[in-house]
């Protein structure tokens, strides 16, 4: 009985065997399936629902410049030793001066607002019918040296394996858009963040393991909206952007400066001090604080909360507005079609450009400044103005001349930082 006992009971390990290889099989087949699904999925036409934008109708040719294509200049280049090859940083070039010139090549736009599903609705400027393109044909191009288009191919190879954050205001999100467009014509990113919120998100391009991200603070230090007139801002003291989950970031960004503008109560150890534009229902006893004073305690503050951060930190230097005929709640426009190269700094804009730039040379670590101010005071021509909205929307909307159309003049910022980044790089060859 105990041979016949062993010969069934192997006759039942070998069904066994056998069931446990067909599941097997089966698992494997649906784990392959479920890699080309993902990997399909990814990179399909990018559905982007970031800002809840929605798309815009495929506009005339009359309205839109046409998307680079494959033989473009920024997007020829293969993978390879020839990526990089237009770059060729100079450590004594300053581009930040330079002029605004007519590019005859501008017909061959980076991207359109249709081919770039990820601007959102307030920045779609031809969605919302701005009839001409002019403000798209010049380039900027600084005095000592070639700056060379952007190149999304050149751009993903220097970040990649790295991770940025924007930190600030909405001009922040409005230099991440336009780095997003950009990056567009060759790579989709997946979503990542961990909620729903659109003002912290985190998007991931897995090609290039390279992470990007958004932080709102539009003061660098925190702040909230007391139900009043005015905003309530604590000058030492840093919000939560600029906790432990930093040290996962290679790069970060910093945007502050047209917040700063609105009426303000200032706070210092809990307790109010000081305000500007001073007036009730602000408490009698508050001493007047300029504009200069608090923006440069609040950039202590926030750089002071960084001294343990390993990364870069880039200034992005203050993005000017351009009123014109009253401020922007007192009937103000932006209507003019091209760049002036007489256009100045003055006032408060110009105190909070200063501002920033000296706190950023007294702090004790090693910065870079993006320095945009001088190239972008010359563009009153790339704001949307009335372009940000509907038509039928604009006799009770503001016009707005302090985000910048996309495409646009905008994109220069993101084509600096990529000169930034070259320059770097050959320096560690």
């Amino acid at each position: 009985m105990k041979p016949h006992a062993t010969t069934v009971q192997l006759l039942l390990w070998r069904s066994c065997l056998k069931q446990f290889l067909n599941l097997l099989s089966i698992f494997a087949f649906f784990l392959s399936l479920f890699a080309i699904l993902h990997f399909s999925y990814r990179h399909l036409p990018f559905q982007f629902d970031f800002y809840s934008s929605s798309l815009s109708p495929f506009p005339s040719p009359s309205s839109v410049l046409t998307a680079s294509d494959s033989s473009s200049p920024s997007s020829a280049v293969s993978v390879g030793s020839s990526i990089g090859a237009n770059y060729r940083a100079e450590e004594d070039c300053d581009i930040s001066k330079g002029e605004w010139v007519l590019d005859s090549a501008a017909e061959d736009y980076y991207y359109t607002n249709s081919s770039c599903r990820m601007i959102q609705d307030h920045q779609n400027c031809m969605k919302h019918g701005r009839p001409d393109v002019e403000f798209l044909r010049w380039r900027w191009r600084p005095e000592d040296c070639d700056l060379p288009r952007f190149d999304p191919r050149w751009f993903l190879e220097l970040v990649r394996g790295t991770s940025v954050a924007f930190v600030g205001d909405s001009l922040a999100r409005n230099q991440l858009q336009s780095l997003l467009c950009l990056l567009s014509t060759v790579a989709h990113p997946e979503d990542i963040s961990s909620s729903k919120d659109t003002q912290d998100r985190r998007l991931f391009y897995g090609d290039y393991n390279f992470t990007v991200a958004i932080f709102w603070t539009p003061f660098l230090v925190k702040s909230y909206d007391a139900g009043g007139e005015y905003t309530h801002v604590f000058l030492d003291e840093v919000d939560e952007w600029a906790g432990p989950h930093l040290a996962a970031f290679d790069y970060l960004i910093l945007s502050s400066g047209t917040w700063w503008t609105r009426p303000c109560i200032y706070f210092k150890n809990r307790e109010p001090f000081a305000c500007n534009y001073c007036r009730p229902p602000a408490p009698a006893n508050l001493t007047r604080l300029g504009l200069y004073e608090a923006n440069g305690a609040a950039f202590r503050a926030a750089l002071d909360a960084l001294r343990w951060y390993q990364g870069a930190v880039v200034l992005r230097t203050f993005s000017p507005s351009h009123f014109e005929g009253g401020q922007w709640n007192a009937g103000g426009h932006c209507d003019r079609r091209k760049p002036e190269a007489e256009w100045r700094l003055e006032g408060m804009e110009l105190d909070l450009y200063r501002t920033q730039v000296e706190e950023f040379r007294k702090a004790k670590r090693e910065m870079w400044v993006l320095d945009v101010t001088s190239a972008m005071v010359m563009r009153p021509d790339g704001h949307p103005d009335v372009y940000g909205h509907p038509a039928e929307k604009r006799v009770a909307m503001k016009h707005d001349c302090v985000h910048w159309c996309l495409p646009g003049p905008v994109d220069v910022w993101n084509e600096l930082w990529l000169y930034m980044l070259s320059q770097r790089q050959r320096q560690l060859v």
